[in-house]
């Protein structure tokens, strides 16, 4: 019969064994489009309630998985196509742990904790008798040995049960929702992130008052690009959400002057700025706007070249914003017409 010191060998083996296949198993590569559906269902969709990408129908979601699948074909690794998911769309969206890298003990611990120290029980306990075999190949147990194997099981399976509840607490403590918190801090910059991730997030934080800031950034960066449309509904909401007065301003202004510039509105436009104006009155941005709306829209070039000197006497104006202001001017005061 082999010895104590043989068979506890013998399963160290086994146990090295069956880390070594795990580890194969989850590290071998599987085809492209497996890898993406593998990834996707890992990742919660930021505009759905707790769906995985890889199952919402949702815009987003389908932009998510196209990248996915565009840094597989670049030779991105997993978790380096995760952790750009999770930085570009603006917070923790893991559902479960990865079964790789930093988190593979999560996975593999458990079930080979509870494997070997279960066996090693059973193996004791169900040994056959010493009464049923040769005297000759009856060792004599000691009671220390006995003890000792009792005690290993034992510690063997408590880590597991360990290594299960960490999981467990893990999974536990994602965040279900995308919260602002981590995404829209005291140094958060939203010209540092893409217009989808700014749309993820704020959908993600709809009902959140201080999201309105965010939604405004987003509404102004669609306005610069001339995507009225997209910028129009952003702006509305913002009015809809108790904005504080700067907000609204924001909102009034460049609402005036789409309303104009895409459906040559002039008096509804300048209405609008105005609106703005009684709460900023000194808002440059938005008596620029006025200036342009009385002077392309109405003809008026000489009031159009007061507001214009106007702005100009304004401090901290953007330098772009004083060029156009400069050429804006030069071309009412001399009475041409709007450019």
């Amino acid at each position: 019969m082999p010895s104590p010191s043989r068979r506890t060998g013998s399963w160290l083996v086994l146990a090295l064994l069956a880390v070594a296949v795990a580890m194969v198993v989850v590290t071998a590569p599987p085809p492209a489009e497996d890898r993406a559906q593998a990834i996707g269902s890992q990742v919660r969709c930021p505009v759905c309630q707790g769906e995985a990408i890889v199952d919402s129908p949702s815009e987003t979601a389908r932009n998510m998985m196209d990248l996915v699948r565009a840094r597989i074909d670049e030779g991105l690794t997993d978790q380096q196509i995760i952790d750009e998911l999770l930085t570009s769309y603006g917070g923790s969206l893991l559902l479960n742990p990865p079964a790789r890298g930093a988190t593979l003990w999560l996975w593999l611990a458990p079930l080979v904790a509870l494997g070997v120290g279960t066996a090693m029980v059973a193996r004791r306990f169900h040994a056959a008798p010493a009464d049923h075999l040769p005297a000759a190949a009856a060792p004599p147990v000691s009671p220390t040995l006995s003890r000792r194997w009792i005690w290993g099981a034992a510690v063997l399976v408590l880590g597991g049960a360990v290594a299960v509840a960490t999981v467990g607490q893990f999974q536990q403590a994602r965040p279900e929702d995308q919260s602002l918190s981590g995404v829209a801090g005291e140094d958060f910059d939203p010209d540092s992130v893409s217009n989808e991730t700014l749309e993820a997030v704020v959908a993600a934080n709809a009902d959140n008052a201080a999201i309105n800031g965010m939604r405004l950034a987003l509404a102004n960066r669609y306005f610069e690009e001339g995507n009225y449309q997209k910028a129009f509904g952003h702006y509305e909401i913002v009015l809809d959400n108790q904005p504080a007065p700067n907000e609204a301003a924001n909102a009034f202004a460049r609402l005036g002057w789409m309303v104009f510039d895409g459906n040559g509105e002039a008096d509804l436009g300048i209405e609008l700025i105005d609106r703005g104006l009684e709460l900023v009155p000194n808002d440059a941005f938005a008596i620029y706007l006025k200036g342009r709306i009385i002077w392309c829209g109405q003809g008026d070039a000489d009031t159009a070249a007061d507001l214009f000197s106007s702005v100009l006497s304004s401090t901290g104006l953007d330098a772009e914003i004083q060029d156009r202001v400069e050429t804006d001017l030069a071309a009412a005061a001399a009475g041409e017409d709007c450019q």
